[in-house]
């Protein structure tokens, strides 16, 4: 946590802490933030793609085909929305780690994108 910031919550200091959350309020941290949602998306996405191919393709088929099975849609859809879930879950899992009350350093979008420990 120290190579992608400070944690708010953590600061003792009331004076300290009133300046970090100015900061954290600030344009640049906010667009850093912004950002960084959107790197985690697309990482989560590109994992999700990666894993869930066959799902996906097989959704993709019998949502093109015209003759289509009926049944085989129907259990594809939660599977898809389950997997849209899961993705869902896990961008907000990561925002929470390292986003969110968090005043983010400079380099900070490298070790949360591909962390080395």
């Amino acid at each position: 946590m120290q190579a992608i910031g400070r944690r708010i919550d953590s600061v003792e200091n009331e004076l300290e802490r009133a300046v970090c959350e100015r900061l954290y309020l600030s344009g640049r941290q906010r667009r850093q933030r912004w950002g960084l949602m959107l790197a985690l998306g697309f990482k989560h996405t590109l994992r999700g793609v990666l894993f869930n191919w066959p799902l996906y393709l097989l959704a993709l088929v019998v949502l093109l085909r015209p003759d289509g099975s009926v049944w085989l849609s129907l259990l594809l859809v939660p599977a898809v929305c389950v997997s849209l879930l899961i993705l869902r879950r896990g961008i907000a899992e990561d925002y929470r780690r390292f986003l969110h009350r968090v005043l983010l350093k400079p380099g900070a979008t490298r070790h949360i994108l591909w962390p080395h420990d």
